[in-house]
């Protein structure tokens, strides 16, 4: 055989050549270098790199973060448009996997058309696994705020609705569900959800009977979005009408449901939170449903359905429908039971009933106040919430049934009510208000309040006010208050300090607290309870304090209570004494006064040298002494309107140590010789209609001629007395102040009785005149300027044709109308305002006056207590 040449050699190794490529196998050793692969623009390598990628993330969660820190999003999101159906599959599941880390979520979120392309494939794509991917994704998303504003603006609910309610894949449903629920979250989303023309109940409601327990939760969930936006009208409208509560409680009459009982419970919980949807229950007998649902319910279920019976009993037209179906016997049948978890909301389930007088009147028929009485004494039951919704109970029980009040303070469960605040320390301070408040209830009906009329109460009460919560302390300023009604009371409010609890928390700047002891103050002040405020100060505390009397109301009308009834403090803070203010047993007057003002026994107690006296008025003689008039005071004061409750015996152990003062008492027995008895007084006399045109002119000049000669004959029996008893009848100062001297030093006592004094000026005239005009029944005011000076005013009505045709005024507008001279021609009634009654008074009365809160000597600007800064 011929040998080939070199060049048919050649040719023919050319034809043997293969030029195409043969695949072979890439076995990535990382996931970096998979996650490079992603660059690949062949399908099959993007698919078997995606799918790898995918079993690597869906292993655990760190695996993905892994992958995010190798910034696999940005490799995979171009795929996710791929032309290859099995890449956009891979790339959409890989995505979704990476979009459950809240930073891969803000990634993909950072470019809108991300959402915009994604959302879309729920509009044009039909392939079940690219839906159900798509639509997992969507859901992750929406989970942030910025990722439901982006997928409202790619404008796609109605293809998220219909998804949600016509896929045939549970996978789509749930995503597209959990992705509206996520809307719905937002509040801003959710207003744009439920305007859209797509939205329907029933497509919502379809879905809480799915055979997926998945969907279901996610139906469920959704719907208890919805119906919780109790505002708006529109949602709560459309799914009353849609029949969703009946869909719901069918849900509780199946057993194949039994697991999401507790859901479709918490979900009517919320629904009946309003009184259209209570009102809707109820017509559509859902609440019946409910009540045989109780029954046959699991133990575990019970607690959730009678949560729903207690919340419809929050708004009125619930609280009627459960009363024409007798829940509210339910309630107190619940109470007599043992089953702890239904105790809580039965007993606030009574409360709420109570609002509801029938209903309440048909509970306090049942032993319901001793159950209530025995879960709050019972120490093995939680406060939160059973003890203190029981407590609750008892509050409105007590307030509106009077048989219930009078269940609750038998001694036995009064007992169990007052331990509450005798064992504070182990009761949660909410239970110890709600304890307070069943007192301020019970003190509404006589026969309660009797039972809380004791020392013992009181005292506890005291003991309250001095916690340190101001709810507490104001509380119990309203329970005291409430029992001051009663007098005996406020001797007991003395008994137990009272005054200096009192004292003690007005201090305190809380404008609450304040008003209501100043509330307290005025209810139970008596003379003795006023001593005691001079004494710790308390008087001189309010009057100094200038800005409690703009910010409480009635700081100014506790501060009068205390001055009505000590007349002396008045006079020294104020100046002045008005024709109402009368002067009790024992009224005292400082010569030269000193801030504060002092009481009669710390004047008494004042050790030598005794240099400023002080005026005291001791009309009643020493007990000891017999046959005296001791009813002198008595009987002026009923001739003067005052209480009897006033003059007590208070005023007689009011009275200091010492020696009687007859001449006062003289003087009194000898203004009644002349004027007669004050209350058979003609201007007591009433007139009767009929002759009121004709007997009133004459009858008012009868008046007002007795008046003005019972002041004139008074000022001159007071300057007679008070001159001096020399021929000389030297009056001048020097004789006063060395004749003042003389009976301090033979007393040694600076308090000397006002009868003791002979030798007078202007303020030891004015002060016998004042308290003299007090006991013959004569309208007196005093006034005091400085510390030797004052005078007295007299009211005088005078009978006019105007005065007549007026009306019959009462005497109470009565005022002061003319100044008794005391000093220069005793006996003149000066017209108040005229030149010789300036002169009387020696200043013109706009100037300030001489009191208590200025210095010895000095002169404050104050006119009345209204004026007081």
């Amino acid at each position: 055989m011929a040998m080939l040449s070199q060049k048919e050699r050649d040719k023919r190794s050319a034809e043997k050549k293969d030029l195409t490529f043969h695949a072979y196998s890439i076995i990535p050793e990382s996931v970096h270098t998979s996650i490079l692969l992603l660059k690949s623009t062949e399908p099959e390598i993007l698919c078997q790199t995606l799918r790898a990628i995918t079993k690597f993330s869906s292993q655990d969660i760190q695996n993905r973060y892994v992958l995010f820190n190798m910034n696999a999003i940005h490799y995979i999101l171009p795929h996710i448009e791929h032309r290859e159906l099995h890449v956009r599959r891979f790339a959409l599941k890989a995505l979704a996997q990476l979009c459950q880390l809240p930073r891969g979520r803000e990634q993909v979120l950072e470019d809108p058309q991300n959402v915009k392309k994604i959302a879309h494939m729920l509009v044009k794509i039909e392939d079940v696994f690219v839906l159900e991917f798509a639509s997992l994704v969507l859901s992750e998303l929406t989970r942030e705020p910025l990722g439901c504003k982006q997928l409202l603006s790619a404008n796609i609910l109605s293809s998220l609705f219909s998804r949600m309610k016509n896929s045939l894949d549970p996978d789509v449903q749930k995503n597209c569900l959990q992705t509206l629920s996520n809307l719905l979250d937002d509040p801003v989303c959710a207003s744009e959800v439920v305007k859209s023309k797509q939205f329907s109940w029933p497509s919502i409601l379809a879905l809480i009977h799915s055979k997926y327990l998945a969907i279901q939760k996610a139906a469920f969930r959704t719907v208890d979005q919805l119906i919780c936006r109790y505002n708006d009208e529109a949602v709560q409208k459309t799914f009353r009408s849609s029949g969703g509560v009946l869909d719901l409680c069918d849900s509780l009459e199946s057993y194949e449901f039994h697991d999401a009982h507790a859901v479709v419970l918490k979900i009517l919980l919320n629904f009946v939170g309003t009184e259209e949807n209570a009102s809707h229950v109820y017509q559509s007998g859902c609440i019946l449903r409910l009540l045989a649902y109780l029954e046959i319910a699991l133990p575990t279920m019970k607690p959730y359905c009678l949560a729903v019976l207690t919340k419809i009993s929050f708004s009125s037209s619930g609280r009627d429908a459960l009363y024409e179906t007798e829940i509210d016997l339910v309630f107190c049948q619940q109470l007599l039971e043992s089953d702890v978890d239904l105790l809580a909301d039965a007993a606030m389930g009574v409360a709420n009933m109570t609002m509801l007088l029938p209903s309440a009147v048909r509970m306090s028929d049942t032993n319901i106040i001793e159950a209530l009485c025995a879960i709050v004494s019972d120490n093995a039951a939680a406060w939160f919430y059973i003890r203190i919704n029981a407590l609750q109970a008892l509050a409105a029980l007590c307030l509106k049934i009077p048989k219930a009040a009078y269940n609750l303070v038998e001694p036995k469960t009064f007992a169990a009510l007052r331990n509450i605040n005798k064992k504070f320390k182990d009761t949660p301070i909410e239970a110890q208000r709600l304890a307070m408040e069943c007192y301020i209830n019970l003190q509404t009906y006589h026969v309660s309040m009797k039972a809380m009329l004791n020392v013992d109460f009181i005292q506890e009460v005291v003991n309250i006010l001095q916690r340190i919560d101001i709810s507490m302390k104001k509380m119990a300023c309203n329970v005291l208050t409430g029992l001051m009604v009663e007098p005996v009371a406020k001797d007991w409010f003395t008994l137990c300090k009272g005054e200096e609890v009192v004292s003690t928390n007005l201090h305190i700047k809380h404008v609450g607290l304040n008003t209501a002891l100043c509330t307290l103050i005025t209810a139970c002040v008596t003379d003795e309870g006023a001593d005691e405020y001079l004494r710790l100060g308390t008087v001189h505390f309010m009057v100094e304090n200038r800005l409690a009397r703009y910010v409480v109301s009635t700081w100014e009308p506790a501060l009068e209570a205390i001055f009505r009834h000590q007349p002396s403090a008045k006079l020294a803070y104020t100046g002045r004494l008005d024709i109402n203010d009368y002067t009790q047993e024992g009224f005292y007057v400082q010569k030269r006064l000193s801030s504060p003002f002092p009481t009669i026994q710390q004047l008494m107690d004042k050790p030598p040298p005794h240099e400023d006296p002080v005026f005291i008025s001791l009309f009643q003689p020493p007990v000891s002494e017999p046959g005296v008039d001791a009813g002198i005071d008595f009987e002026q004061h009923q001739s003067r309107g005052i209480s009897s409750s006033i003059m007590t015996s208070s005023s007689m152990r009011r009275r200091p140590p010492l020696p009687d003062d007859i001449n006062l008492r003289e003087y009194v027995l000898q203004q009644r010789l002349w004027f007669g008895d004050p209350v058979k007084s003609v201007r007591y006399i009433e007139i009767e209609d009929a002759h009121y045109e004709v007997r009133y002119r004459d009858k008012c000049h009868e008046v007002s001629m007795s008046l003005k000669e019972r002041a004139q004959l008074l000022a001159e029996f007071v300057a007679e007395q008070m001159r001096g008893t020399t021929q000389e009848k030297d009056c001048t100062m020097p004789s006063v102040a060395l004749h003042l001297s003389n009976i301090m030093n033979d007393l040694d006592s600076c308090v000397i009785g006002l009868g003791w004094v002979r030798y007078g000026g202007a303020l030891e005239r004015a002060l016998l005149y004042k308290v003299l005009a007090d006991r013959v029944g004569l309208p007196c005011a005093l006034h005091r300027r400085s510390c030797a000076h004052a005078w007295c005013e007299v009211a005088v009505p005078e009978g006019s044709e105007n005065a007549m045709k007026e009306g019959n005024y009462p005497a109470g507008l009565l005022r002061a109308n003319y100044v008794v001279d005391l000093m220069v021609k005793p006996g003149r009634l000066l017209p108040l305002g005229g030149e010789d009654a300036r002169r009387v008074c020696g200043c013109d009365p706009a100037q300030p006056r001489y009191t208590s809160r200025a210095a010895k000597g000095c002169f404050c600007k104050t006119d009345t207590l209204k004026s007081l800064k």
